[in-house]
């Protein structure tokens, strides 16, 4: 039993093989210097950015829904971080806790629209962004107060800690080790879980599966909170774009990481490694010199085989069983005679 749960092949193990894959391409093929130092701190943070607000996604993913308010989230939060703090070290503390608060909304508001009144994620995700756009337009005004970020938040998250590897990588290895750790060793997380992959089960079992579902949404926010409170100092300057480049990637993210699109499944380390993925063959078709759009299309081509390839792990028994069924009505009517 030990050996075939060892043997089994899992999205996790699959994911894990492709970013060893890519890692030896990217090093060996493509760049020759990925682990230089000054690659190291040039693409962690983005990649840091991305894998924070990609778990976020994985959990509202895991309850079977989608958020396509993630671009606006992050955008929003880069204009609370000048208009709140107005570029001054004083005012970073009241800007970030404005943004914690705001993006608590953003997760209630999703989540009672999507899990208690039961409307289509999809329609209420992207009318929220919508909201959260004009509402950016409306408390931003025609000019922001400042230009840039609070030089304490863009020097330490241009921090490194040693050979490249800045303080926002540790952070995003610890969110995703924090969310495993709450996804399967809490009690709110495991309920959470539960009620993600059944509601009605988790209702029979005396859960409150819509609450938890609705957490999942709050959490969520939190995460593109967090990340776009990072890209904010990454970039030094946010601007409307800020969170555009995040919503496409954060879904083929969770799908290489072997999620359930209908639910049920979110792992933090698994979508960790999916964003590593996708993060680095983004930059080796950058280093190749491919265009904007091409690259959106591959990745758009890397979804559709994720999903095809987590789908096909998953239904593996199914798969094989159909093919023994297949073989045997293949067989001759007296082969078993002749054997």
């Amino acid at each position: 039993m030990t050996r075939a749960r060892l043997a089994a092949v899992t999205p996790l193990k699959v994911i894990a093989v492709g970013v060893l894959v890519m890692l030896v391409v990217s090093e060996l093929v493509i760049s020759g210097s990925l682990f230089a130092q000054s690659t190291l701190s040039t693409i962690l943070a983005p990649l840091s950015i991305l894998i924070i607000i990609a778990i976020g996604q994985s959990l509202v993913i895991g309850t079977g829904g989608i958020d396509l308010s993630v671009p606006a989230t992050v955008t929003l939060t880069g204009v609370i971080i000048l208009k709140a703090s107005e570029g001054k070290d004083g005012g970073l503390l009241e800007a970030l806790l404005i943004v914690a608060a705001v993006c608590v909304v953003i997760g209630l508001v999703n989540g009672i629209l999507v899990e208690g009144l039961r409307l289509n994620a999809l329609v209420v995700t992207l009318a929220t962004g919508q909201l959260i756009l004009g509402f950016m337009r409306l408390y931003g005004g025609e000019l922001l107060p400042a230009s840039e970020v609070p030089p304490q938040l863009s020097t330490w998250t241009a921090d490194t800690i040693v050979a490249g590897v800045s303080y926002l990588f540790v952070i995003a290895v610890l969110v995703a080790i924090l969310g495993t750790f709450f996804l399967h060793r809490f009690v709110g997380g495991r309920r959470l879980v539960a009620s993600s992959a059944s509601e009605r089960s988790a209702f029979l079992a005396g859960l409150a599966a819509r609450r938890y579902r609705i957490l999942a949404y709050v959490l969520a926010a939190l995460c593109y909170g967090l990340g776009g409170v990072l890209a904010s100092g990454d970039v030094g300057t946010p601007d409307l774009t800020l969170g555009d480049p995040y919503l496409l990637l954060s879904i083929v993210a969770v799908v290489l990481g072997g999620a359930v699109i209908t639910g049920g499944r979110a792992s933090p380390v698994a979508t960790m490694l999916g964003a590593i993925f996708i993060f680095l063959l983004d930059y080796d078709l950058r280093v190749e010199g491919v265009s904007g759009g091409l690259r959106e299309a591959i990745q758009g081509a890397v979804l559709v085989l994720g999903l095809s390839l987590v789908f096909l792990i998953q239904n593996m028994p199914k798969v094989r069983a159909t093919v023994g069924r297949l073989r045997g009505r293949s067989l001759p009517p007296d082969s078993s005679a002749a054997a």
